[in-house]
């Protein structure tokens, strides 16, 4: 009876979360990656930030206008790369498609190719560059969006744009070889 009660609510929060339709964004964390993650909100903040699209279903202007729809208060600003004026020196690479397959990342080889996103999304892999070297990384996705007008796509690009600049701390004893 129990896992008969076990499998019906499996069922059901299947069927609940099949039926949501919102972004889904996940943030990487690596032991190799530059430290400058703790601080990309400030570094971010502090001039334009040069953004590079790739593979895009839509102009890259549309992409950068959905950042800039997203940050309107002039938190965080945004322009199409290589380098806009009052650049801060640091590149938003926003790539459609499945991450990259090796251990190379787009701000060290912006010309990885990329998997194809699964049929009925709209897929894309972001990261946070100071010149070659990475300093956050997310993927996310939605369903396949047909406009650059879509709501969907609107969050999509917002919200993983959004991961990239979180605050992300480290607690605990990261990295020190001691015993927890």
């Amino acid at each position: 009876m129990r896992r008969m009660r076990l499998s019906c609510t499996a069922g059901i929060a299947a069927v609940a979360l099949s039926a949501c339709d919102g972004a889904f964004v996940n943030r990487s964390e690596g032991a190799s990656v530059y430290t400058g993650y703790l601080y990309a909100q400030s570094q971010a903040a502090g001039g334009t930030n040069a953004v590079m699209v790739r593979n895009s279903p839509f102009p890259p202007e549309a992409v950068v206008s959905a950042l800039q729809d997203r940050y309107q208060s002039d938190q965080y600003r945004f322009g199409l790369g290589p380098s806009p004026a009052d650049w801060n020196g640091y590149t938003v690479v926003l790539a459609f498609g499945g991450a990259p397959v090796g251990n190379q990342n787009l701000c060290q080889n912006p010309n990885l190719p990329l998997p194809v996103a699964a049929s009925g999304r709209t897929a894309i892999i972001a990261e946070y560059c100071v010149g070659t070297i990475l300093v956050s990384e997310a993927t996310g996705w939605t369903s396949a969006v047909k406009d650059p007008q879509d709501p969907h796509f609107k969050n999509l690009v917002g919200d993983i744009v959004a991961e990239l600049f979180s605050y992300q701390a480290r607690y605990d004893k990261h990295g020190t070889g001691l015993p927890r």
